[in-house]
């Protein structure tokens, strides 16, 4: 018996992450074009990257580079971009199912 072989669910899991981890960019940019996520910002992941760094008392510069740390500094997100199921609430000008009993007018 192999002592050091993965276990089926260990495989799999295995095979989750890395299939997630390879799809995710694609998958992404795909749902933008549909219009139904945003498109990709890279310079949001280097803000998140930058409060994580300076969570652990760590100098962002050293780690990202000046620049990085400057784009992120003055980043705000996009919010021309709605989201989809909030597009769909404000389209629906009647209540659905259940809700419409709560509506006494």
């Amino acid at each position: 018996m192999c002592v050091n072989c993965l276990s089926n669910a260990e495989a799999a899991g295995v095979a989750t992450i890395a299939a997630t981890y390879v799809l995710k960019a694609p998958v992404h940019k795909l749902l933008a074009k549909l219009d139904l996520a945003p498109d990709p910002d890279p310079v949001a992941h280097d803000v998140r990257t930058v409060a994580f760094l300076h969570a652990l008392d760590l100098d962002p510069v050293e780690t990202l580079g000046a620049e990085a740390v400057a784009q992120a500094s003055v980043w705000t997100p996009d919010s021309s971009w709605v989201p989809f199921r909030d597009r769909l609430r404000s389209a629906s000008l009647r209540p659905i199912g259940s809700q419409s009993r709560l509506i006494t007018t």
